[in-house]
């Protein structure tokens, strides 16, 4: 459909340059009253991720305070010990284990057939699946050949 005018961009008179001053105010005015609004007593709200980092913050600081009250000092280096010595940079420290009762151990046996049985299962799995995958070229030729005797047949 044509356009009710007609529109010659080179016919248009071009929008004046406010002075250099002018604009200047401008930015001022606006910067002035950005300003005024910060400084009001409304709730700023960040978004999500500013409310992880805080909640990060206050996890930190309960840290901090479990860790002044067993007295321990949270920029206090960590003296090598025989727990401590040669693990590597962050891991936990090594925590030892009592020693395991009677009924225990038959439980670390008991867990230790049953991994066993599952790794001789799995072994037996496996061998029958290796000999169906050899066999199956016989198996194809097989067919083939009863194909070929039916259409000659």
């Amino acid at each position: 459909m044509p356009r009710s005018y007609s529109f010659e961009h080179y016919t248009v008179a071009k929008t004046s340059t406010p002075s250099r001053g002018l604009r200047r105010r401008d930015k001022q005015a606006l910067s002035e009253r950005r300003a005024t609004e910060r400084r009001s007593d409304k709730e700023i709200h960040y978004g999500r991720t500013h409310a992880e980092t805080e909640e990060m913050f206050q996890v930190r600081a309960m840290n901090a305070q479990l860790e002044a009250l067993a007295g321990l000092s949270a920029n206090a280096p960590v003296k090598p010990t025989a727990t401590n010595r040669g693990q590597p940079i962050g891991a936990l420290p090594i925590v030892e284990e009592p020693m395991l009762s009677r009924g225990a151990l038959r439980d670390v046996l008991d867990e230790a057939l049953r991994h066993f049985r599952t790794l001789q299962s799995g072994i037996q799995d496996a061998t029958k699946a290796t000999g169906r995958l050899l066999s199956l070229p016989m198996e194809a030729a097989r067919l083939a050949a009863q194909r070929l005797r039916l259409v000659q047949g």
